[in-house]
């Protein structure tokens, strides 16, 4: 089974990179699932290698997505991210901070307009690392609601905040 696994490797690292793993990290990943794969391959052979003794792709993509995933939502297990995000930065730019701040304020402020429990939803989900489904499970809220609640609060965001965004993305932070 790993020899067939092996034999695409190069296209599994590009996958890992295409989910969102950092550079440095994507052939890790790609490890890590070639033990995990080994440690259970009598169970899950059938769903792995197709008949005509290809490698399943999808299950391939499902299983690195899923890598990646743990791997950013346990931050420093795998990744100090200061160090890989900031280590291009020496000293922080104040202007910038201060329009950042300016541009979320905007975007609180807009959401607090729309009501307590929009607003609250809005922030739980966007300013926590609860995701959807943990915070259906916290309040009892249907998963189906929350993301179609979700998906309205980004279009609004994206609809009214587009422009100071490309702002801020030109460092035109006087603009803001």
């Amino acid at each position: 089974m790993l020899e067939l696994l092996a034999q695409r490797h190069n296209e599994w690292v590009a996958m890992a990179r295409a989910v969102g793993c950092p550079e440095p990290y994507a052939e890790d990943v790609v490890q890590e699932i070639y033990i995990k794969l080994h440690r259970y391959s009598e169970s899950i052979y059938d769903k792995l290698i197709l008949p005509d003794n290809e490698v399943n792709t999808f299950y391939m993509f499902v299983s690195i997505r899923n890598m990646v995933r743990t791997m950013m939502k346990n931050e420093g297990v795998y990744v100090n991210y200061e160090e890989f995000y900031y280590e291009a930065y020496e000293e922080p730019n104040p202007e910038m901070e201060e329009a950042f701040n300016r541009f979320i304020n905007k975007i609180r402020n807009e959401a607090d307009s729309w009501g307590r429990y929009h607003a609250k939803l809005f922030n739980v989900y966007f300013l926590t690392d609860f995701s959807m489904r943990d915070i259906s499970e916290g309040t009892g809220i249907g998963l189906t609601h929350i993301y179609n609640n979700l998906k309205t609060y980004k279009n609004i965001i994206k609809e009214n905040f587009s422009e100071d965004y490309e702002d801020f993305k030109n460092q035109d932070y006087d603009k803001l």
